[in-house]
Parts: structure tokens; sequence; C-alpha cells
């Protein structure tokens, strides 16, 4: 009896010493299958962007100058190049109905958000999570319209996709504002973008179609109303002031004209002002 509790101790000491890192063993395994996907979506907006003379799908469901065409929603416009452009489920209405609801467009968590695909006016679950979303700012602001790749400098390190905030972080509040965008920013103050859900890095695919596990240092954000009280982990603002005190850019005007630098706690670039910025 005593060598068997002996042997049984052994094996719980065992357990406990080698259960953290089969956990840390499976987490790189989800997010190196998370990095796979956004790598095959960045070879699909390659090929769109090669038939459509070097112009890039739209960040958002808004197009600038209108009329909106969910075409060139980015959520839409790589199906084609995946061959997964099938028809979507009778059960969606509106422009829900125009999209095709696919796992390759969303990180392995959207797997575990509570709620079938394809159910009417349920905003809390998958219906209307988006856990990969676009840049906000990669399109043309002045004209506004679709950016092109030669609009991009540094594509290495200029992002176009990656993890976004979602469900998993805040939680099934209802018609959750950021859960259900299509693209994300850093410089918005009340905005959380990106998420931090793989050992507290962000999986980002750049513009020149490599993806990478991108790991800065963290800031605690509200998300914007009528969800202010939820509060997650974020980065921070693109560029800083004088001080070195976060800013958010005028669009229509030069860094240097409006005493604007690059904060260096933020690397990645997300902007160019004036050309290319959110409307």
């Amino acid at each position: 009896m005593i060598e068997l509790i002996t042997v049984i101790g052994i094996i719980g000491i065992l357990c406990a010493l080698l259960l953290p890192s089969a956990m840390k063993a499976r987490e790189s395994a989800r997010s190196l299958q998370c990095l796979m996907r956004l790598r095959t979506l960045g070879q699909a907006f390659q090929m769109y962007a090669a038939e459509q003379r070097g112009y890039l799908p739209y960040p958002t469901t808004k197009l600038y100058p209108p009329p909106t065409d969910q075409r060139f929603l980015w959520f839409n416009a790589v199906d084609p190049y995946l061959r997964a452009n099938v028809a979507v489920q009778s059960k969606r209405r509106g422009v829900a109905a125009t999209r095709n609801y696919r796992d390759y467009k969303q990180c392995y968590v959207w797997d575990t958000f509570d709620g079938p695909v394809g159910r009417p006016g349920d905003q809390t679950t998958k219906e209307s999570a988006r856990t990969y979303k676009m840049n906000a700012h990669l399109r043309r602001h002045d004209p506004p319209g679709h950016a092109r790749i030669t609009d991009v400098r540094q594509s290495s390190n200029f992002v176009l996709l990656g993890d976004g905030t979602s469900l998993d972080a805040t939680g099934p509040v209802v018609s959750q504002w950021e859960s259900q965008q299509f693209s994300m920013e850093v410089n918005d103050a009340t905005e959380a973008n990106p998420a931090l859900r793989h050992q507290r890095a962000a999986n980002i695919l750049f513009v020149d179609g490599h993806a990478a596990a991108v790991q800065l240092p963290t800031i605690a954000k509200n998300l914007r109303d009528p969800e202010d009280f939820v509060s997650v982990k974020s980065w921070e603002s693109e560029y800083v002031d004088a001080k070195g005190q976060p800013a958010t850019p005028d669009p229509q005007r030069s860094l240097e004209a409006q005493g604007l630098r690059r904060n260096p706690r933020m690397p990645l670039i997300w902007s160019d002002p004036p050309k290319l910025y959110r409307p």
C-alpha cells in the first residue's frame, strides 16, 4: 500500500509538472493553425489584387464613395480565390444573405462561440461575430476609395488583416459593436483592437503576405458605447504628440504639420495620412 501511494504521488507530481507545458504546447499549435489560415487569406488577397489592377478589397461594408457593393468587402472578396464561393444559407436575411460564413475566415476561437450560425437576429453568437478583421485605414482617404498595393510603403510592416476583438474577450454582450465589425485599428481611444488571444499576442497578416504572432506592450481600453463598461487588453495608438501622449491624427494633414510622430511602442504601420486613412 505504501509503494502504491508513493507511485500515485510521483505520478501526481509529474502531471503537475507536465500539464502547464502540455497546455502551452496546445495553445502554440492553435496559434499556428490561426497563422496558417491568415497566410491562406493573404494568398487570396494577393490574387484579388492581381486581377483588380492592384486594388485591394475594402475593409468595411460602407464604401467611399457610394454605392455600397458587398462584392468589394474583404469578407466576400476572398471567397472566389479559395473555391468557397458557395450559396449562403437560406436562413439569413438582409445583407447577411450575401455573405459566406466559413471557418477559414475566422480564428479557431470562433468555433467555441455559442449558438448556431444562421439564426436570424441572434446578435450575441456566431452569426455576428468576426474574429479576423481588416485594417480599417487600408483605404484611400483623399480621394476616398480603395487602396492599391502600390500605395503601401513598407509592406512587410503594414497591417492587412489579423486577430480582432470578438466575443472571446467581451462575452455574450448583446449587439456588441466591436465583435460585429469587419475592420479594426489602434488609433481610436474607445475601440479595443486587435485581440491579444494567443498567449498575449495577436496574429497579424501583413500586406506583403507574411503572417506573424506580434506581442507588444499592452494597455486597458474600454469598448465604445453602449458597452463602455467592458475593458479589455489592447495596444497603444500608432502616433504620439510632442509630449509622448497617444494621439489621433487629422487624416487631411501630414504628421509633420500636426506635430505628431510614430509611437516607438507601436512599431507596426496602420496608416499613412493623408493618403491612407479611414474617411
